[in-house]
């Protein structure tokens, strides 16, 4: 358990992640998906662990057959979009609906973290924050694989909208 992973390094990749969704939703603005999509393939590859095998990626606004993702390729369609095998609009290229606004704000808010050796759960919301003022919170749990050169590697992926009653 020497190299287990620390709440910091959590944290860390959190926010990191943030800062990626943001990345990727300021290139889709500046050049649509010639800029996008090979910014969000570059932090697919880096960030999560599909090299290992298929993740347990759920994401916010998929749904029916491929709601979930277990390929890199599932993950970069509800990215940013643009694959007919998912019908996806692109999570990260900003707000739902026909007048799309980029995020320009993300910011998460961990409300646990359990660490295991070289794997990590973390559990929370992430906020979002769109240029047009939308405002946005998602339920998340990820979880983490260190791998053979120390980096974080998200193998689970589970996004939400938050219950709300009726």
């Amino acid at each position: 358990m020497s190299d287990t992973i620390q709440v910091a390094e959590v944290k860390a990749a959190q926010e990191a992640w943030c800062d990626a969704l943001i990345s990727i939703s300021k290139a889709h603005a500046e050049g649509g998906l010639a800029r996008s999509k090979p910014l969000a393939s570059s932090v697919i590859d880096s960030a999560y662990g599909y090299q290992f095998g298929p993740v347990a990626f759920k994401p916010t606004w998929a749904k029916g057959p491929t709601t979930f993702r277990e390929t890199s390729a599932g993950a970069l369609s509800y990215f940013v979009g643009g694959d007919p095998a998912f019908q996806d609009s692109g999570f990260a290229i900003g707000t739902p609906g026909s007048k799309r606004s980029q995020w320009v704000k993300c910011q998460p808010e961990i409300f646990v973290i359990q660490s295991f050796g070289n794997t990590a759960n973390a559990m929370g919301w992430v906020h979002l924050g769109a240029a047009d003022g939308t405002k946005s919170k998602v339920d998340k749990t990820f979880g983490y694989l260190r791998d053979d050169n120390g980096n974080l590697r998200i193998v689970v992926h589970h996004s939400s909208t938050p219950f709300s009653s009726y």
